[in-house]
């Protein structure tokens, strides 16, 4: 969260006045749930008027109201006409949910076996998490995190509600334009659209009517660059070119002069994603194999405030390619290549700029360096 404005309460009360140029979403968060990584958000959307807040712990977050404006009610209705259309499904499926695990019939046996490797990492160590995450994931998607009982019963009747709900957002946000739709198109294009084909369906057949009625707005020109990013940044397609300053001298540098001719690892990260520079020291042996054969890497780090916890990382890694900087999100580049709201990305790029691969894992990168290299 870059640069969060803190409003103090007293007494159980607070009152905050601010000016904006464009209607769009804001999130107020307890700064103590946010100090300890774990929050809900009370969204709300600006209005030219007095906005009125009833707050409560995360926990009692459901009895949070906002009232004030056309837009903060329409937010209001579509939530509450949401729980009507899907809440009891969504408390069954939970039901079932709560007594296959109550039974032990909820996971496999091979999920199981993942995560008492997961308990058995220290809680800061990301270099032994990001493997056993990876596998997760593999796990989730092919649905082998669960038994038959808990597949069949549970897993896909629940993804197939979540698409029935998600066909049923996107026609309310197609009958009823306004920017509380823009919002709601805008978090899926951040947040699911990458990892979910339906969603990419779905905001392809809306946004061109959001995109006429509001082209000057933030959300066009957000959405625009997400997609733009999100489509070209493919395995086939080409990276996107972009100059940045070193982290060590502030020196603007061009990308594509400096991988012309090369095989590249472009690496996006950050000092504050564990994440990141785990899977970053994962590929130092391989960047140590093959720097003098053709091979690069060149990290971006996206740093807000100044560079002094990214320089410090760097004096403790072994990260001695050429690393670029983007601060305070000034350049646009992790949103250009349509990661704006990610942890980080590794995109391999061949000797003419096209893509070879995106996120490779160890094993991957050095298979292909070895096919092209030797």
């Amino acid at each position: 969260m870059n640069n969060p404005t803190k409003i103090p309460i007293k007494n159980g009360q607070f009152n905050y006045t601010f000016s904006i140029k464009t209607v769009e979403a804001f999130e107020l968060i307890f700064e103590d749930e946010f100090e300890n990584g774990t929050w809900v958000p009370t969204l709300f959307f600006s209005t030219n008027g007095v906005i009125q807040f009833v707050l409560n712990p995360k926990d009692q977050s459901n009895k949070n109201t906002v009232i004030g404006g056309d837009l903060n009610m329409a937010y209001t209705n579509y939530q509450s006409v949401n729980k009507t259309a899907f809440e009891k499904a969504k408390s069954v499926l939970m039901g079932i949910q709560k007594d296959l695990v109550e039974t032990d019939e909820y996971e496999s046996d091979e999920f199981k076996e993942v995560l008492k490797k997961l308990r058995a990492t220290q809680s800061g160590d990301h270099d032994a998490k990001v493997p056993i995450y990876n596998k997760m994931e593999e796990l989730e998607k092919t649905y082998a995190r669960y038994t038959e009982k808990a597949k069949t019963l549970f897993a896909l009747p629940y993804d197939s509600l979540m698409n029935v709900e998600l066909k049923w957002k996107y026609e309310y946000i197609q009958n009823n334009i306004s920017i509380v739709g823009y919002y709601l198109i805008w978090r899926d294009v951040e947040m699911q659209m990458k990892k979910k084909q339906l969603v990419a369906q779905l905001v392809a057949e809306v946004f061109p009517l959001y995109q006429k009625k509001y082209p000057d707005h933030i959300y066009t020109k957000l959405i625009e660059t997400q997609l733009a990013g999100q489509q070209t940044i493919t395995i086939g397609g080409k990276y996107i070119d972009f100059k940045a300053p070193t982290i060590s001298t502030g020196d603007s540098i061009q990308l594509s002069k400096v991988i012309q001719n090369q095989i590249a690892l472009i690496d996006f990260w950050g000092s504050w994603c564990g994440p990141c520079i785990a899977k970053s020291r994962l590929v130092v042996p391989i960047y140590e194999q093959y720097k003098d054969k053709g091979f690069k890497i060149v990290g971006i780090a996206r740093e807000f405030g100044n560079t002094a916890e990214v320089k410090n990382r760097l004096s403790k890694e072994q990260f001695t390619w050429l690393n670029l900087v983007d601060l305070d999100d000034k350049l646009n580049i992790w949103n250009k290549y349509g990661i704006s709201n990610g942890t980080g990305l590794m995109v391999l790029v061949d000797k003419d700029g096209t893509i070879l691969a995106i996120d490779p894992k160890p094993e991957e990168l050095k298979k292909i360096l070895q096919d092209k290299l030797n």
